[in-house]
């Protein structure tokens, strides 16, 4: 085993409860400061369904080579986290509250946008060169090993390289905001941005909806260099379409700079609300079974889903994983706390 093979990795991920009354208390005074309520704010972005414990369950069982999991949160904790801090997991899952995200750049906050979020990575503390960044509704479906996301010290990327669309206006270059407030600000053109902005002037690397791994020296240089781009980056408490996504920067520098390659190998599975009936539901799920290609499962607006079929899925969960609350009360190797 070479030395970068036994460098740590770790995983980031991102979560809020939007059920809380003090979360729901912050984003509506900021709502009501601006007038109006955009389509991105919608409540039922912010909702949590009981899918998180299922992801860092999913972690925990299918990859238990993290050295440690972050999950970044605005001053709450997940209900399970003292399941976690009595068990053998104890110091393998942290929670980084936003005000130690965003040290030195407090002004920033409060902020319910990913976006902003996410340019901030690097600045959580501990967080080791090597990681994968997840959002919350996402879990693996079975067991991933390190190369699966970093060969050689190399993160592997997968996606497609797509042309720059002609005579785009990149708003995150001048640095304008956008004037269409209700306007859903469009992944792929975000990941534009983010090409431009590591010189990529004709066409991008279009990454799909997935677990990423990342470098976190790629993005902090980058950052340090460019604190404009950053300050410009993490203004927006709700998302913008001026605003680039860091983890296509991080991947455009990673591979400019010769530090990631591309394996279109493993797939994801991306579930959202139509996909939540029979017979089409049990349809993916079999897929999930059937093909050892799909390592990973992203499982969106789970609240759309009729309460019948509610007690189904979530038996089909435990039955891919086992229950959550008998992996948190587990500790590594199977040891019981």
């Amino acid at each position: 085993m070479n030395d970068s093979a036994r460098e740590p990795i770790d995983a980031l991920v991102t979560w809020v409860n939007g059920e809380d009354p003090a979360h729901r208390a912050k984003l509506n005074a900021y709502l009501e400061s601006i007038g109006h309520r955009p389509k991105i704010a919608s409540a039922n972005r912010y909702r949590e369904t009981g899918e998180f414990a299922y992801c860092i369950a999913s972690l925990l069982k299918y990859a238990p080579w993290l050295r440690r999991i972050h999950i970044l949160a605005d001053a709450q904790a997940p209900d399970f986290m003292p399941l976690l801090e009595q068990s053998g997991w104890a110091d393998k899952v942290v929670v980084v509250d936003h005000t130690q995200l965003f040290k030195g750049y407090e002004h920033a906050l409060p902020t319910f946008n990913n976006r902003s979020i996410m340019s901030m990575h690097w600045n959580v503390p501990g967080l080791a060169e090597r990681y994968v960044y997840l959002n919350d509704d996402f879990m693996l479906v079975r067991p991933v090993k390190p190369d699966c996301f970093f060969q050689d010290g190399k993160a592997v990327l997968s996606g497609q390289w797509m042309p720059q669309r002609p005579g785009v206006v990149l708003r995150g270059l001048t640095g304008l905001a956008s004037n269409k407030p209700d306007k859903r600000p469009g992944n792929h053109l975000a990941q534009a941005y983010a090409a431009r902005l590591a010189g990529f002037r004709f066409r991008y690397f279009k990454t799909p909806h997935k677990p990423h791994p990342l470098l976190k020296s790629v993005m902090a240089d980058y950052m340090a260099k460019h604190p404009q781009q950053l300050a410009h980056n993490i203004k927006f408490p709700l998302r913008d379409e001026s605003q680039f996504l860091a983890d296509a920067l991080v991947n455009h520098l990673a591979l400019k700079q010769g530090l990631a390659r591309v394996n279109n190998r493993f797939k994801t599975l991306r579930f959202k609300p139509g996909d939540y009936q029979q017979p089409r539901l049990s349809t993916l799920l079999s897929n999930i079974e059937s093909n050892p290609s799909i390592l990973y499962a992203c499982f969106q607006s789970l609240e759309t889903m009729d309460d019948t079929l509610r007690t189904d899925f979530f038996n089909w969960l435990d039955q891919r994983m086992g229950n959550p609350d008998a992996i948190f009360r587990t500790g590594p190797a199977g040891v019981s706390a």
